[in-house]
């Protein structure tokens, strides 16, 4: 996908999340709007390994402010997730997943009104069941697979910039 947007002249920025309590979400950089792609930003993600929980109404948010700083009419946020939103204090118990949805849709909602496309992309096959509530029909794809990504992604990245 990074190899695409480059051949198409896009900026865009690749960061990770993680979680463990709303005091404690982690926001990686991978790759920032600024940084060329090359030799570093390729290994980073070989470096990243499962953290904690989906925490993904927080980790959401700073996007909106990063895309802020950018010129371009168009800014969309990927987000991409194994799993629906949770976290060990994301309601009364972790099974609950009422809070995390909310939670999560209120930060696509915010990032729509800051002029920013959300788009959801998940491998969990339950991703129907919740991602529906999160997001309208055409904000997010539910994948087979992980193998699926690098052709879907570029897909979807397309059909959000109107090519």
């Amino acid at each position: 996908m990074a190899r695409a947007l480059e051949q198409l002249g896009d900026r865009y920025g690749i960061f990770g999340f993680s979680g463990y309590g709303r005091k404690r979400v982690e926001f990686l950089r991978i790759q920032s709007f600024d940084e060329p792609l090359g030799a570093p930003v390729w290994q980073r993600p070989g470096g990243l390994k499962p953290m904690k929980s989906t925490r993904m109404g927080p980790a959401g948010r700073p996007a909106p402010h990063m895309l802020d700083a950018e010129a371009s009419s168009l800014k969309v946020m990927l987000l991409l997730s194994d799993g629906d939103p949770q976290d060990h204090d994301y309601g009364e118990d972790r099974t609950d997943r009422e809070y995390g949805l909310r939670d999560t849709a209120q930060a696509l909602r915010e990032a729509e009104a800051g002029h920013i496309i959300p788009f959801n992309l998940t491998v969990d096959a339950a991703g129907h069941d919740y991602l529906r509530r999160m997001c309208p029909p055409h904000g997010y794809l539910v994948l087979r697979s992980v193998e699926d990504l690098p052709v879907e992604l570029p897909k979807v990245y397309l059909r959000l910039r109107g090519a």
